[in-house]
């Protein structure tokens, strides 16, 4: 396991453990205490889980692409909604350490033509 795909698969875990903290323990205003919101923001990611901790690029591309609908909320929320900010920061930090992880894990994977 090289060094990206350590801080790719930490920040992934991060993420998945960020919705159910953000969206049901967090008080309000931190958080809207909801199991249900909780549940519909962890379980797509979920999905990929198994290809990202196995170093499979197709799956970490995938969550690549999931995981910029989580940039556009955690933007959305940092904006429009000053009591959720630092979650939302969270998430949009979260979401670009990921990003740039795969970037370098891609570029260090040897590639067959």
């Amino acid at each position: 396991m090289t060094g990206s795909h350590r801080i790719l698969s930490a920040a992934y875990f991060a993420l998945i453990a960020l919705q159910p903290t953000w969206h049901a323990l967090l008080p309000s205003p931190w958080g809207n205490n909801s199991w249900v919101l909780a549940a519909v923001a962890t379980v797509p990611l979920l999905l990929p889980l198994k290809g990202v901790l196995a170093g499979s690029l197709r799956s970490m591309t995938w969550a690549g692409f999931l995981v910029m609908l989580y940039l556009v909320i955690g933007v959305m929320e940092a904006w429009a909604n000053p009591p959720q900010r630092i979650p939302a920061l969270a998430q949009v930090l979260l979401v670009t350490v990921f990003v740039g992880a795969m970037l370098a894990f891609s570029r260090s994977t040897p590639r067959s033509r």
